[in-house]
């Protein structure tokens, strides 16, 4: 019984720290091309954190609705990167700069605001990120 609290809790931790790393690798991106650091928005990271719990769920990459998002977050504009099998947040976003859309995401003056959701399937992480602006 201990092993079954126990490894839930650890596994979260770890999604946590993921995420965390992820966070600040992409705002590390975002200054060092002259775009403002993005801010963390609880509503933006619920959604991040359910695409990657699916994604997870179901072992495969996928994006999801984001007229969803930004009807729920009340947004003007949203984005999303989504990801799997990268180590680590730094990792991940490291591949992201390497490709064109998922870069232009990250780089983007339209975004204010990131959420960020790992989960770790079959030693797997599956990560999204979520960019948003609120409407005005």
């Amino acid at each position: 019984m201990v092993a079954t609290t126990t490894a839930p809790a650890q596994a979260g931790v770890a999604s946590t720290l993921y995420e965390a790393e992820t966070f600040t690798a992409t705002n590390v991106q975002r200054v060092a091309h002259g775009r403002v650091a993005l801010g963390p928005r609880s509503c933006l990271h619920k959604w991040a954190v359910r695409q990657a719990r699916k994604m997870a769920d179901q072992q495969r990459m996928f994006h999801q609705d984001l007229s969803r998002v930004a009807k729920d977050c009340n947004l003007s504009y949203a984005g999303e990167n989504v990801a799997y099998g990268y180590t680590s947040g730094t990792a991940v976003v490291r591949a992201w700069m390497g490709s064109p859309g998922h870069r232009a995401n990250i780089l983007s003056r339209n975004y204010r605001q990131m959420g960020i959701g790992a989960r770790k399937a079959d030693g797997v992480w599956y990560v999204a990120q979520v960019f948003g602006r609120r409407a005005r």
